[in-house]
């Protein structure tokens, strides 16, 4: 590119005001990672375990900067990875399919338990890492709540169908089916 020729676009997440990409959107998320990041590890792991806790918190609040567009456009999740300790699906999947209304309430709890519980594995590891003490431990885990609840309670009320759609809609939805010929039948007790 020649010189004094700016690029115009989109490269990445918004970085704004944080270390972490769209921490612009949470001062928990800002405070919680730079709670490790002016700190030295005390084990090998410290630095991956910090690393993949601000992947969480990225995705965190990428998904928050999402979902409070006007414009309802995947824009920042889109150019997060994919990490199979603590995603169930694409992240930017997870948004797509909250505007489109296509995600049962089901799978958000799932996609937010299984950051939550990941997060807090990492900063019980960080903890130890980065030789916290008791009570800033324990701060950690509260901004990392509040962090986890504020985005939670966006994405219920941006990913929830309207109220009047039918229930048990989505092709994922867990549904029974019995079949004609074995409505009639009685209670199976086994073999005798």
């Amino acid at each position: 590119m020649p010189s004094g020729v700016k690029h115009e676009g989109f490269q990445g997440p918004a970085m704004g005001v944080s270390n972490i990409p769209c921490g612009q959107e949470s001062a928990e998320a800002r405070t919680l990672a730079d709670l490790f990041s002016n700190r030295e590890s005390s084990t090998e792991d410290g630095v991956a375990d910090l690393k993949e806790l601000k992947q969480i918190l990225s995705k965190l609040c990428c998904m928050k900067h999402d979902l409070m567009s006007p414009g309802q456009v995947v824009q920042n999740m889109m150019y997060l990875p994919y990490n199979n300790t603590h995603d169930r699906e694409n992240p930017a999947d997870t948004v797509a399919r909250c505007f489109t209304k296509s995600i049962p309430p089901r799978d958000l709890d799932i996609t937010f338990g299984t950051w939550k519980e990941r997060a807090l594995t990492l900063i019980s590891r960080l903890c130890t890492s980065y030789n916290l003490s008791s009570s800033e431990s324990d701060n950690a885990i509260r901004l990392f709540m509040q962090v986890l609840n504020d985005i939670f309670s966006i994405a219920k009320d941006v990913c929830s169908p309207p109220v009047k759609a039918p229930e048990n809609e989505s092709p994922r939805d867990p549904k029974g089916h019995i079949l004609k010929f074995v409505e009639g039948l009685g209670i199976y007790t086994g073999y005798y």
